[in-house]
């Protein structure tokens, strides 16, 4: 217990500082690379805990979780994103987490004096996370994360390294309640320049008794630093094998509101859970998709 939040206080330590310059293609980490189908505070699918570490902490009688996800925003955006997950619990009760992430925009041409094109201009990001994650108390799971980060646009490539704190409270005797929150890719003292965010969800059990016949209900919001803000709330549905989710998300960027809707579903067979998730489209953009796969060892 204590060498896990010590390792946390480590990570920030080692992050304050490094890198002077903004890294490029820090607005690509705004879609929900991953986390779509659920909150991202709250999202285990497909799991390593992108964007919160302490979601990454498997139960007890699980040793390994491996997991894909990949996005696509299509024609009108441009933007794609695929994500590679892998964790391991110890017999110490500690889940190591090991995720790579990459989204980038295509179809951004170079022009000289006329508009016709004379190449592609590359603009991309990675994300390589290192999680750990343990249960704490009876009903409180904390986990750490150390984020290595690369962005790229045109001629300019930029590195940083950040740090990421997340907690979960889960199976809370008041409706099987479950409270997240967690920071996401936080560099103290760069907060202008990596506009870090703040994931945090909860939700309570309305019908049902056990994870695999219950209907939930909750809140979400995402908010980061000189970025846009959402929230809203969702709601899941699973019934033996099949799982279904639905969001209602009003984000603000400035001035600017505007509504949209999450849904998707999920597919439990044996060892292996198969996703799919859409975002509609705003503002005449075409609509998100997102497929996941993930598979446990026991």
């Amino acid at each position: 217990m204590y060498r896990l939040l010590f390792c946390g206080l480590a990570a920030f330590a080692w992050a304050h500082g490094v890198g002077a310059q903004p890294v490029p293609a820090r607005e690509l980490w705004e879609f929900p690379l991953g986390a779509m189908f659920e909150p991202p505070a709250l999202a285990t699918e497909p799991g390593a805990g992108l964007w919160n570490p302490a979601t990454s902490a498997l139960p007890a009688g699980e040793r390994l979780r491996v997991g894909v996800a990949s996005l696509s925003a299509g024609a009108a955006q441009g933007v794609d994103g695929q994500l590679l997950t892998a964790s391991f619990r110890r017999s110490s009760g500690v889940t190591l987490g090991l995720s790579v992430a990459r989204a980038s925009i295509a179809g951004l041409v170079r022009t000289d004096s006329d508009p016709q094109s004379v190449g592609s201009i590359p603009y991309n990001t990675t994300l390589l996370s290192v999680t750990a994650a343990r249960k704490l108390l009876p009903h409180l799971t904390a986990g750490v994360a150390m984020r290595w980060r690369n962005g790229q646009a045109d001629q300019a490539s930029r590195n940083a390294v950040a740090a990421d704190l997340g907690m979960v409270a889960h199976d809370l005797p008041l409706l099987n309640a479950r409270l997240a929150v967690s920071s996401f890719l936080w560099r103290p003292g760069r907060e202008i320049e990596d506009r870090p965010a703040v994931v945090t969800a909860a939700d309570v059990r309305v019908i049902g008794h056990r994870r695999t016949h219950e209907l939930r209900a909750g809140y979400a919001q995402h908010g980061v630093n000189r970025g846009a803000r959402e929230r809203g709330p969702f709601v899941s549905a699973r019934f033996d094998r099949l799982e279904a989710r639905a969001g209602y998300l009003r984000a603000s960027a400035g001035a600017t509101d505007v509504s949209r809707v999450r849904s998707g579903v999920a597919l439990y067979f044996n060892r292996y859970v198969v996703g799919i998730a859409r975002e509609e489209g705003i503002s005449g953009l075409g609509p998100v998709y997102q497929f996941t796969l993930s598979s446990l060892v026991k």
